[in-house]
């Protein structure tokens, strides 16, 4: 079985992809001259703007012509089947109403400052366009899709192999200009390797990608895997699936065991490998004729109900604790459609599997658009929150913010956390009491707020002599060494070191000072890490600054002053790093 294509660069083929996909080549066509014309005008910033995002408009345009494309043949095939005449009517309908859904996505992408300047409008764009990726994979199959799995399967194949020759044709070309530059000293900017991959990836990809695009006529019953793709489906994969589900099932039963609340990192470990394990499903339904392998595809689907409880329930403490966003949105929406995936193949497993991206495509049409998309849930949940940390924290007057630099110190958190990610996407003005004109940073809000946004990381427990110096010039750090003689500085100390007669050997719950006295060393100061960390602790809690005389150890003509304190984890002593000045009479 022939893996390339050569066809692909005949002019019959270019021209039967044209007919094919008119309005989808012309619209790669133009995404790449605008998107180019946009890179040489640097100094006139509305006109690079407007280029790209006419650019934008047109790669929009490659997905929803191909979309449209797609629909008619089906539609057509369709007709066919019932031994009607095709209605023109329907594809005419469906080429007209392209024009207003471009001319809305120009409105979605353009901004005077910068394109795609818009979280919200970034959101829809690129969730619109990842819905009709997912729909344009069965829209052409809708009437008949017994063979589906095997027309993704050559939709996948033309995907990789148009990827590869657009990954060549820029490298070539890219190396074609390199030696121009180095050899004979043309002046290419560095731009021209940007507009040869805008060429590459997008005209050159989407000709090639669509010379090899399946015919919805066409039928895949009897297609087979090549064997390469078989051998990784059954005899790669399926090891490493079995395994990894073994492991996160392994951790399941340590949590009801021990009763323990899932890491956090259990929801992208989960979500990934189980959506994962959806596609593979999907693919691996047409390999029957391994008993092992079908008694697999009964008994795993069953395996991943557990670690998807496991997910939804970190998730949830998540939400509980920090409210909703767009990346915990998509968790749960990613996750809704991998729990009706596997429904489906538990109950249908002769099925075509056509089910599975039409439930995907919906669910993405509802995280991007309408009152229950992520961004609009996500608002007024960060929102909801915002203001009952106000309310009750005693810091609402009338309609404006009442300063408050006494509130605790997990409230405070919450607030610069909801602040800063609403700046972030774009969205702070939506909170309600924030100026119109707010804009973030440590002046603005501590004036607002009344305590500045720099987060207080709880699992840090620390100390610098550096966090008391001033932000003027001047260095003010200086070690009062009346009555003391030298002055050792002891710094990355792991194990054991020495200077000149004195030892330092750190252990894993204490650091001791020796001195050497003839042949044998005399144990003359001792610092307890458990006993330091508790007055850290305790100074953190009670004092604005921590000065260097604080922590200050004296005993028998030796003082300690500490400069760097890091304890990594609040039950581990061992890793603690420690810096500190020895003065000896």
């Amino acid at each position: 079985m022939r893996i390339f294509n050569y066809t692909l660069f005949n002019f019959n083929s270019i021209k039967n992809t044209f007919k094919r996909f008119p309005f989808t080549i012309i619209s790669a066509m133009l995404a790449t001259v605008f998107l180019i014309i946009s890179t040489f005008y640097e100094k006139d910033d509305m006109f690079t703007n407007r280029m790209g995002c006419y650019g934008l408009v047109f790669v929009f345009g490659i997905f929803l012509y191909t979309f449209v494309g797609l629909f008619n043949e089906g539609l057509r095939n369709y007709y066919d089947l019932k031994n009607l005449k095709t209605n023109n009517l329907f594809r005419v309908l469906s080429y007209i109403i392209t024009f207003p859904i471009l001319y809305g996505v120009y409105e979605l992408v353009y901004n005077e400052a910068t394109i795609l300047a818009n979280y919200n409008n970034n959101f829809i764009y690129f969730t619109l366009i990842a819905a009709l990726v997912v729909s344009s994979s069965f829209i052409g199959k809708f009437s008949y899709h017994k063979d589906y799995v095997a027309y993704v399967a050559k939709i996948l194949k033309s995907f990789i192999i148009s990827n590869i020759y657009s990954f060549i044709v820029f490298i070539g070309v890219s190396g074609i200009i390199f030696a121009l530059n180095s050899l004979f000293k043309f002046n290419f900017q560095s731009l021209v390797y940007f507009r040869v991959a805008i060429f590459s990836f997008i005209l050159f990809n989407v000709v090639t990608f669509f010379s090899d695009f399946p015919k919805v006529r066409d039928s895949f019953t009897d297609y087979k895997y090549p064997k390469a793709f078989k051998i990784l489906l059954v005899y790669i994969i399926a090891p490493i699936v079995i395994i990894y589900t073994a492991i996160l099932l392994a951790y399941f039963v340590k949590i009801l065991v021990l009763w323990q609340i899932p890491n956090n990192l259990i929801v992208n470990l989960v979500i990934w490998f189980a959506s994962f394990s959806i596609v593979y499903l999907f693919f691996l339904s047409r390999v029957d004729s391994i008993k092992i392998i079908n008694k697999f595809k009964i008994i795993f689907p069953f395996t991943l109900f557990p670690l998807l409880g496991m997910m939804f329930f970190a998730i949830y403490l998540r939400i509980n604790e920090y409210g909703i966003t767009e990346n915990r949105y998509i968790v749960i929406a990613i996750g809704i459609w991998v729990f009706l995936s596997l429904i489906y193949y538990i109950l249908y497993r002769e099925n075509s599997n056509i089910t599975i991206p039409i439930f995907l495509s919906v669910i993405i049409l509802i995280t991007g658009i309408g009152p229950a998309s992520a961004p609009s849930l996500s608002v007024r949940s960060q929102k909801s929150r915002f203001e009952k940390l106000l309310k009750d924290n005693k810091m609402i007057a009338g309609e404006e913010i009442k300063p408050n630099l006494n509130i605790e110190s997990d409230a405070k958190n919450q607030i610069v956390g909801i602040v800063s990610y609403m700046a972030k996407t774009d969205r702070v003005s939506e909170l309600k009491y924030i100026p119109k004109d707010f804009k973030l940073s440590e002046d603005s809000f501590t004036k607002l707020f009344g305590f500045s946004n720099i987060i207080e990381d709880k699992n840090y427990l620390g100390y610098s002599y550096t966090d008391n110096f001033p932000k003027d010039n001047e260095l003010k750090f200086n070690i009062d060494i009346e009555g003391y003689k030298n002055l050792i500085f002891v710094y990355s100390l792991d194990d054991v070191v020495t200077s000149g007669d004195y030892k330092f050997e750190k252990t894993k719950r204490e650091i001791k000072i020796y001195k050497k006295s003839g042949e044998d060393c005399k144990d003359i100061m001792t610092i307890d890490l458990a006993k330091l960390k508790d007055n850290l602790k305790v100074l953190r809690n009670t004092k604005d600054k921590i000065e260097l005389e604080d922590l200050a150890m004296e005993k028998d003509g030796y003082k300690i002053l500490f400069t760097n304190i890091y304890f990594p984890k609040e039950d581990n002593l061992e890793d603690a790093y420690i810096e500190f000045y020895l003065l000896t009479k």
